[in-house]
């Protein structure tokens, strides 16, 4: 019994010793490393110490290798590049973007067996065919010079306000901005954006030559700080950040008309090399502690039920309550729309 014992023993340290290319390639839940495609600048700085950095902290034996983009769309293109042989884990994008990644098989489905928080988060904000979930959540805002405006702006008509001639940014699609503007002007003329969107074109001719840039560089947010421009398009988050940064010379508000949800999914690339360190990375992203954090750190509003943020940050993130006046974006429609809206915006609104 001795000698069988042993032999088995010995089989098991063997077949341990010999699992082959994918077990190597994949790593276990606690060791090895993950390839991370995500936003860049503020977001990449805020997110990796709100975020990584105690995930390092709590997982040595992890690295988590951080590739940097500017929008969804390059993250999508990337994406798609590495199809075959994927180089990626894990991407954190816009969510009109992912539904494009999920219908051409870019991601895998996750279950909170495998992905333990996912049961923590909002039924709502869980894809209802089990791709990533929404991470966080966002929304567009008008940002504003507050010495030209010493009251926030009411309506998102003041971009058409021949006062400020000049002085406004708009980010053209692919941007989320520039699609998301055009979803509002839809609203605010009546129109069904999903249907057609003519009356909006016709709309936003008229404010394009008003238009100083439709590409803010170095963003729509400084551009502000700096006097560039007094008025603009950008996100509510980043928006609240730069207010603190630039002792509040510029100001973000959500106009009367509504406005239109920002949101990120975390997802799992299909056929990550890294596979299952990526699950408790995403299990991670999911947790009270980094969404609570993160919100900290920069005002995006959690998925999760089970984060409690302080009042202060509350108040300052986009609410998710039913509260704010919201323009339903129907991310099915706007990934198969987008290609056909930038090209629109190309070439019947952007005069320069």
């Amino acid at each position: 019994m001795a000698a069988v014992a042993a032999l088995s023993a010995a089989v098991l340290v063997l077949s341990g010793c010999g699992g082959g290319s994918q077990a190597a390639s994949s790593g276990s839940a606690t060791s090895g490393e993950v390839n991370l495609i995500a936003y860049s600048g503020v977001w990449q700085d805020q997110y990796t110490a709100a975020v990584i950095e105690p995930f390092r902290a709590k997982y040595p034996d992890i690295k988590i290798n951080y590739a940097s983009k500017r929008s969804s769309a390059e993250m999508l293109s990337a994406l798609q590049g590495q199809k075959n042989n994927p180089a990626t884990d894990v991407a954190i994008m816009d969510n009109s973007v992912s539904t494009t990644g999920n219908k051409q098989g870019l991601f895998e489905k996750i279950d909170a067996d495998g992905v333990p928080n996912l049961a923590n988060v909002a039924e709502k904000f869980r894809d209802k065919e089990g791709y990533g979930p929404v991470a966080m959540l966002d929304a567009v805002g008008l940002v504003y010079d507050t010495a030209t405006f010493p009251e926030a702006p009411e309506s998102w008509k003041v971009l058409w306000d021949p006062a400020y001639a000049g002085k406004i940014n708009v980010n053209a699609p692919p941007s989320l901005l520039g699609l998301s503007l055009t979803a509002i002007t839809s609203k605010m003329e009546g129109e069904d954006y999903t249907k057609s969107i003519d009356s909006a074109v016709t709309r936003l001719k008229e404010m394009a030559p008003g238009v100083q840039t439709f590409a803010p560089n170095p963003d729509e947010y400084q551009n502000v700080i700096t006097g560039q421009t007094v008025l603009g398009l950008g996100q509510n988050a980043r928006g609240q950040f730069y207010s603190d940064q630039s002792n509040k010379k510029m100001g973000v508000t959500f106009p009367k008309e509504g406005t239109v949800y920002q949101i990120n999914t975390v997802n799992l690339v299909k056929d990550a090399p890294h596979s299952a360190a990526a699950k408790k990375f995403i299990d991670y992203a999911l947790s009270a502690e980094a969404q609570t954090a993160f919100a900290k750190a920069l005002f995006y509003a959690p998925s999760v039920t089970n984060a409690e943020l302080p009042a202060e940050v509350k108040e300052r993130v986009v609410p998710t309550d039913g509260s704010l006046n919201i323009v339903p974006l129907d991310v099915e429609f706007l990934s198969s729309a987008r290609d056909k809206w930038t090209d629109t915006w190309k070439r019947q609104i952007i005069t320069k």
